[in-house]
């Protein structure tokens, strides 16, 4: 992380965007080294915005895909292994690291419909940080009963 904030902000964002497709892309686990760096990436604002609007490969403005108001489908396939590698991830984060992590799962399960469980899931994010705003504004959306489009399609994984 310290390397990372002495570097410019868009450099270090499409490093990580990179390092994330290449990630998302892959039919196996990311290195440690790799892990380490996605988890440091997601303790930016900006950076984890970016990689979680990333994360259902669909080409429209950040904003409408993080709050699953989109146009297109998700590629569902890729939206699993995401969740799978972020799992990975975050059995390898310290918990003061986690709450990005967990978040960006919440939001996952919430894209599939699954309000219940991305409540469970920023709970956690919330116990590691009880100051974690992006995880506060989240719980505020997910409980308030708002359903993502998203999980509106027929073809959500089971």
């Amino acid at each position: 992380m310290k390397s990372m904030q002495s570097l410019n902000v868009e450099g270090v964002r499409d490093r990580a965007r990179t390092l994330w497709t290449e990630m998302l892309a892959g039919k196996s686990f990311p290195t440690d080294e790799q892990i380490i760096s996605l988890i440091a990436s997601l303790q930016f604002p900006t950076i984890r915005d970016q990689l979680m609007a990333d994360i259902p490969g669909i080409d429209e403005p950040m904003n409408r895909v993080l709050l699953a108001q989109t146009n297109s489908n998700p590629h569902w396939s890729r939206v699993k292994w995401a969740e799978q590698v972020l799992l990975h991830a975050y059995t390898r984060s310290s918990t003061r690291h986690s709450a990005p992590i967990l978040t960006a799962i919440a939001f996952i399960n919430w894209w599939e419909g699954r309000g219940s469980k991305a409540h469970q899931f920023l709970q956690l994010a919330l116990e590691a940080d009880p100051g974690y705003h992006l995880g506060r504004l989240s719980e505020l959306m997910i409980c308030s009963g708002s359903v993502a489009m998203s999980c509106r399609s027929p073809r959500i994984p089971a």
